[in-house]
């Protein structure tokens, strides 16, 4: 990518979002940030802008669950910007008494994003490929039984990331995807985590192994640097490891 790359993040008003889009704007990017929360994402432009300038960062309303949003957000992006190299689904939540919500959230929003991306980048479609970053989780390979609901979207958003990360998307439109899968972040959602657990007494905000916001947006500069289709990259406090196919299921694979 180069100095006039441009990134789209959805849940990008605060949070890992936020730490993100700081990260891509120190190196070079300029950013679109999507959230639903307007209040917010205007109030982080504006912070931003003091820092990199008005002309790398734009903010603009979108409900992840929502086509027309998602169109509306490409389409705003390339008036103002011209390009579109990188999307990062970001958005998310936990609501384990609202599974439906969850699902249309973490699981629709992802592929409503791939699905335009593919739509606005794909060079079957006349685009000129570019990069797909899809938010999962930890929890997106291992089960926990406080939020269930949760955990299930995020096996949903890995398994959408290696599927469209095989070589047949790759050839077809040129797009890579690319999973990041952090584990405990220090993030408001710690809080709704305690909240939503099916289990009394949860608390995980005082765990000693939270990682920062701005470390885990490390993780995409990683991603973004190495380029590699249908990747997961787990960020723990250890560090930054891809994890792969469990090798006995190797060779059931369909591609």
């Amino acid at each position: 990518m180069t100095d006039l790359s441009v990134a789209i993040i959805t849940g990008g008003a605060q949070g890992l979002g936020a730490a993100i889009a700081n990260a891509l704007l120190k190196n070079g990017y300029k950013v679109c940030i999507a959230d639903i929360n307007e209040q917010t994402g205007q109030k982080l432009v504006a912070e931003l802008a003091k820092c990199f300038g008005q002309e790398k960062i734009f903010f603009a309303v979108c409900d992840v669950t929502k086509e027309s949003d998602y169109k509306k957000l490409f389409y705003l992006t390339l008036e103002k910007f011209k390009r579109i190299d990188v999307l990062i689904n970001n958005a998310g939540i936990i609501a384990e008494k609202n599974p439906r919500k969850v699902l249309d959230v973490n699981v629709m929003g992802p592929i409503i994003g791939c699905q335009t991306a593919l739509e606005y980048m794909g060079k079957s479609k006349g685009g000129k490929g570019g990069i797909v970053i899809n938010t999962a989780s930890l929890a997106g390979f291992l089960p926990l039984p406080s939020i269930p609901v949760y955990v299930a979207s995020k096996h949903a958003v890995v398994g959408l990331t290696r599927s469209y990360g095989l070589t047949y998307h790759l050839k077809r439109d040129g797009v890579i995807f690319m999973a990041l899968c952090p584990s405990y972040i220090n993030t408001d959602l710690l809080h709704v985590f305690n909240h939503e657990s099916l289990i009394e007494g949860t608390d995980v905000t005082n765990r000693p192994d939270t990682m920062s916001p701005d470390y885990v947006a490390q993780g995409v500069l990683k991603l973004l640097k190495d380029k590699i289709n249908g990747s997961t990259l787990v960020v723990t406090n250890e560090g930054y490891n891809y994890v792969g196919f469990p090798e006995e299921l190797k060779h059931a694979s369909l591609e």
